[in-house]
């Protein structure tokens, strides 16, 4: 009789994804319940980054499960909880902080009319981790345009509530309702777009989310109703992966690389694709998260025992713009691991920072670019040969009427450029 040990696998360490996977799908608080591994993966990157949402591609029939799967990997496995916001026509601009605050006032009862109540603003930047929006390709453009600003912000004011008791002083009844006041509040979930698959949406509502990924019905399963709110992968343990990313560099070979793939991409005459400079600058960053998540990379003991502002610190970001702590890095110097190194530890000595390699592009490629690109349709496609761009307002309306036609096919005409433009570059 063999017995089975549930550890997380130790940062840094060969196979770190594969071991972290088997370590989750194994754990008994799941009650023997089938994650999707690409799903919970593309999860991994984003907490690690945390620069930008994540778009889930799905038919329309099964949002509401996919929805259930989200929440049940939220709580289960993260221990963070989540809120679902259900967009629809109807709904309007203003409702937006609205329904942002309801559920979020609920949670914690009464809320001061204090707007220097730091204690409140603290609790409920910690209450909402993870926000699952559906629904928001039907939204109207001015809602689609308010939810981007707070998503840009960072912030929106909440209305508050007032908390009274009326009634005699035998029965007394409490009731809550909406006050005039409102209070500016941080806000900074990890957002999960749930979209019904084909939808087109304005490029500037893509730039929110940088990863996606399309689940079919038959790979995912439902949690059971039973599950545990637990900490299977707690983000204590994820922390250290995010302050990793500045120690881990992409040399000048492969930098040119991922520019000629952008090129490509964005030049590929069957494209129509929507990137921006926050893509640009954003896609280095889930390059080296993948690195970390790959494994074998030797980290010194002191590096986790580091304070974290210390860390900051080495990233040459202090002092503000042309600040005297930026100037290492306007130098050309990168933060390296070498400065975490004890010199008495022989383990130690032969340590060094890890770089990228074309796989780790490879592994971010699809789950970066997929969703920010568009076949064109065949007559667009000629006409983009002969004029360029000229063709995007009779693209638009091609498009538009074509919205959910051959959907599976334009998906795999995509998927087969994407991965000739990666193999041939």
């Amino acid at each position: 009789m063999t017995s089975t040990s549930y550890y997380l696998p130790e940062l840094g360490s060969p196979s770190f994804t594969p071991l972290l996977l088997r370590y989750v799908l194994s754990h008994p608080s799941l009650k023997g319940w089938s994650i999707n591994p690409s799903l919970l993966s593309v999860l991994l990157l984003a907490l690690i980054v945390r620069k930008g949402g994540i778009l889930i591609d799905i038919a329309s029939r099964e949002i509401d499960d996919i929805t259930k799967v989200l929440q049940g990997i939220v709580h289960s496995i993260f221990g963070l909880r989540s809120h679902r916001l259900a967009l629809h026509q109807d709904v309007g601009p203003d409702e937006i902080n609205n329904l942002l605050s309801t559920w979020r006032s609920f949670s914690h009862g009464h809320i001061s009319t204090d707007n220097n109540d730091e204690k409140f603003n603290q609790e409920i930047n910690e209450d909402l981790d993870v926000l699952i929006i559906t629904g928001l390709e039907n939204a109207s453009s001015p809602v689609k345009i308010k939810l981007c600003d707070i998503l840009t912000k960072k912030r929106f004011k909440a209305p508050m509530w007032k908390q009274e008791m009326n009634g005699t002083d035998n029965q007394q009844e409490e009731t809550n309702e909406f006050c005039e006041d409102k209070m500016e509040i941080q806000f900074d979930p990890l957002v999960i777009w749930v979209r019904e698959e084909g939808s087109e949406v304005p490029s500037w509502v893509i730039d929110q989310f940088m990863l996606s990924i399309h689940v079919d019905f038959d790979d995912i399963e439902i949690p059971p109703p039973d599950l545990e709110h637990t900490k299977i992968i707690p983000l204590s343990y994820l922390s250290p992966l995010t302050r990793l990313l500045p120690f881990v560099h992409i040399h000048a070979p492969l930098q040119i690389h991922i520019s000629n793939l952008f090129s490509a991409v964005s030049s590929h005459p069957s494209l129509r694709t929507t990137f921006t400079g926050k893509a640009f600058r954003v896609l280095p960053e889930y390059i080296k998260a993948h690195r970390i998540l790959s494994g074998d990379i030797q980290i010194p003991k002191s590096f986790f025992n580091s304070p974290e502002e210390a860390i900051e610190d080495k990233k040459g970001l202090g002092g503000g713009i042309g600040g005297v702590d930026t100037w290492n890095q306007l130098a050309g110097e990168q933060p390296t691991l070498i400065e975490f190194i004890n010199d008495e530890d022989e383990d130690e000595l032969g340590i060094e920072d890890p770089y990228c390699t074309p796989l780790n592009v490879i592994g971010i490629w699809k789950v970066f670019v997929t969703h920010r690109c568009r076949l064109r349709e065949e007559r667009e496609e000629v006409m983009y040969l002969i004029k360029g761009s000229a063709s995007s307002a009779y693209a638009e309306d091609e498009l538009t009427q074509n919205k959910n036609n051959n959907v599976n096919r334009k998906m795999k005409g995509l998927d087969r450029i994407l991965d000739e433009i990666i193999r041939t570059v």
